[in-house]
């Protein structure tokens, strides 16, 4: 750090002495009056001058001479740098890191007078897990002349409509469907869901479910016990060829549902398990994830598991989650839209499709009376969703209900035999 003292007849004077020796980037550090004189200390940063000092002709002879004498000896170790200098510079550092936050807190202090309203709302989105950049963004477009309720309202709207879904064909068309995931997300009992679903749309003899996984104790089991109780198959495989030959000996419109082993976001495999398939082969993977995850954690599954080609998200555990704002603010920078949730430990009521309404009450926490006029939806979501269910393809099965009569609800597996165990 170069530091030098000044004696000028005032500032200016002793501005200009500053800028012609050390340039525009030197740093006043201290003045003060000594015999009349106005004494200035600057400094500056070494490498840092955007304009050479000056030097007198005079003094070049000398200065090369003492160059000269010193070249002999520049391999000699440098001495301690003095830690006065060293704490001053940290001082410098440590003022303009303070100074860059004094503007960013004044900018916003500025536009939250111009704004209260909006002000009041980022706090309020903040407060329930919502990432900042997310909450300034959204209370941007509130109207200055709106009222709290008509704020909140558009607020909701606007974050509703910013929600990504999917609306998977795959469902209706048939074909490989796989649930990918970190361990733990709740793949398994997604499956077993999806599976019911189609069951009371199709049939039991539209689906298959197929397990790849050979890691997890008693993984198979619950697929088995599942199966057993639906009416339908269940394959272990051993690797993506077993499954394509599978695929190439069911009908057209067979859905075939495949659960894989839980990966770690350092350990998701560099191919996606369809990589191979023939383009003849309809094949889809779903990235299931927890509302318990935290941010963080969240985009680096989301980042690692682009590896797995994923088509939609399933969201799990959401009436485990303290608050959602912290998920829907990493979700909704990303591209795959939300096909369905689950909020609950029952298989067919607490699994739905993605109601982007609900969804946004649940995250910004509105009162139960607004979540209740929002309508009851975790009563209800289950009988909507049967309602809006395709007539069957195929012929009625025997879990088919006859028609007018109430569809059998597979709720809970209970246990088959001793040692079988079941999940829900």
């Amino acid at each position: 750090m170069n530091v030098r003292r000044y004696r000028a007849r005032d500032m200016r004077d002793a501005m200009r002495q500053v800028r012609e020796q050390q340039g525009e980037d030197a740093v006043i550090l201290s003045s003060r009056r000594v015999d009349g004189w106005l004494e200035v200390v600057a400094a500056l940063e070494d490498g840092e001058s955007s304009e050479p000092v000056r030097e007198p002709e005079a003094a070049k002879p000398a200065r090369e001479a003492r160059t000269a004498d010193r070249a002999p000896n520049s391999a000699a170790p440098s001495w301690p740098a003095d830690p006065e200098l060293t704490a001053m510079r940290q001082e410098l550092r440590d003022l303009r890191s303070l100074m860059t936050r004094q503007y960013a807190e004044s900018d916003e202090a500025r536009w939250a007078a111009r704004h209260p309203l909006a002000a009041e709302c980022k706090v309020r989105l903040i407060d329930r897990g919502f990432s900042e950049s997310l909450a300034r963004s959204l209370a941007g477009s509130i109207l200055d002349d709106s009222s709290p309720e008509q704020a909140w309202e558009r607020l909701r709207a606007r974050l509703s409509g910013a929600i990504a879904t999917h609306r998977p064909a795959i469902l209706d068309e048939g074909g490989l469907l796989a649930m990918v995931g970190p361990t733990g997300v709740g793949k398994t009992t997604t499956l077993a869901r999806i599976a019911l679903r189609q069951i009371r749309r199709m049939g039991p003899d539209s689906v298959t479910l197929v397990t790849l996984d050979s890691q997890r104790i008693g993984a198979t089991r619950q697929l088995q016990a599942f199966a057993q109780m639906a009416g339908i198959s269940v394959r272990v495989l051993q690797n993506a060829r077993e499954l394509r030959d599978l695929a190439r000996r069911v009908d057209d419109g067979h859905l075939i549902l495949v659960d894989t082993a839980g990966q770690a976001p350092r350990a998701v495999e560099e191919e996606s398990l369809f990589a191979h398939l023939p383009p003849d082969i309809r094949a889809e993977s779903w990235l299931v994830v927890s509302a318990t995850t935290q941010g963080s954690t969240l985009r680096r599954v989301l980042d690692a598991f682009r590896k797995a080609d994923p088509s939609a998200l399933v969201l799990t555990k959401l009436d485990e989650a303290e608050q959602l704002g912290e998920v829907l603010s990493v979700l909704l920078d990303q591209h795959l839209g939300l096909g369905f949730v689950s909020d609950g430990q029952r298989i067919a009521e607490d699994f739905h499709r993605v109601d982007t309404g609900y969804l946004t009450r649940l995250a910004l926490d509105d009162d139960a009376e607004g979540a209740r006029a929002g309508g009851n939806a975790r009563e209800t979501w289950a009988a909507e969703r049967l309602a809006e269910m395709e007539p069957p393809r195929r012929s009625r099965s025997p879990l088919r209900p006859a028609q007018g009569a109430e569809p059998a609800t597979l709720e809970l597996i209970q246990p088959v035999g001793k040692g079988r165990y079941a999940t829900h």
